[in-house]
């Protein structure tokens, strides 16, 4: 299934009306744009992000506007420069800019396919685990840890979240990073039977599966969402109680301070280590 040119080409253009970090757009135009862009979510549930924060622009947008403060915009228009970083993204998402090697991050198509087999975990599975100082994954194949990766979280990943290193009150943040940087790692090398990601934080699990975030995590869901359509990652999330990710666990505590550090895991002595990708690469948005 792909949307109409015609209706691809006429969100294009309303889209660029918001892209510009001054002036405005009516209440009306901006209906109409976001209604067009929940469509093409629809269709496309890998652009369901950056939606999702057009969506979340205009939600702030009207609470400025009932503050006492001076008006971003006139009665009944709202400022653009709330939507311009979604409306840009979506804008390359439909048309990405000229060049010989150049791909939409999307592609503006839905397959359905009926005689691929449900990931299950009787095949390859990924657990993983964070900790408000670092994260770890390891690879089952045939019931085996194979190969494993830890990361430490660096200042620079604390600022891009607006989490304090070493504070529990980020830990869905950390929780939903490693997610990504496990997909990153091994998605690629199981889009045939696809891979059971299992981990012991819910919140973090549902968003990899809808795809959707808010605030902050957002960030993680967008690049998420992209690589998994471009890459044909497959996979399913399971929840993993606590006691028993005690692997991913000590991995994801390696190097935390004294009294929340845990060696490394007896399990892992004869698993291959592999490296996750550095956190600054993985950025598009």
């Amino acid at each position: 299934m792909t949307p109409p040119a015609e209706f691809v080409e006429d969100l294009f253009a309303r889209l660029g009306a918001l892209t510009s970090e001054r002036g405005h757009v009516t209440d009306h135009n901006l209906d109409v744009t976001l209604g067009k862009a929940g469509r093409l979510a629809y269709l496309v549930p890998a652009s369901r992000p950056w939606v999702t924060a057009l969506w979340g622009a205009l939600a702030g947008s009207r609470s400025a506007a009932d503050s006492p403060a001076k008006p971003e915009a006139p009665p009944g228009c709202h400022a653009t420069r709330r939507f311009a970083v979604a409306a840009k993204w979506l804008r390359v998402l439909l048309r990405p800019p000229a060049g010989k090697d150049s791909k939409p991050l999307l592609p503006l198509e839905t397959f359905v396919v009926s005689d691929l087999r449900p990931v299950s975990l009787d095949g390859p599975s990924i657990q993983l685990d964070a900790s408000p100082w670092g994260g770890g994954a390891a690879l089952i194949v045939d019931g085996t840890f194979v190969e494993y990766a830890a990361i430490a979280w660096t200042p620079q990943d604390a600022r891009r979240f607006k989490v304090a290193l070493g504070s529990p009150s980020g830990q869905t943040t950390w929780e939903y990073l490693i997610i990504l940087l496990a997909l990153d790692l091994w998605a690629c090398r199981f889009r045939a039977t696809g891979v059971a990601v299992l981990g012991d934080n819910i919140a973090a699990l549902n968003g990899a599966l809808s795809l959707k975030g808010k605030s902050e995590l957002n960030r993680i869901t967008r690049e998420l969402a992209w690589r998994k359509v471009r890459h044909g990652w497959r996979y399913a999330c399971g929840h993993l109680p606590s006691e028993h990710n005690d692997t991913a666990d000590c991995l994801s505590r390696l190097t935390a301070p004294e009294g929340n550090r845990k060696s490394f895991p007896t399990a892992l002595t004869t698993s291959r280590r592999q490296f996750f990708a550095d956190p600054e690469s993985l950025w598009v948005s």
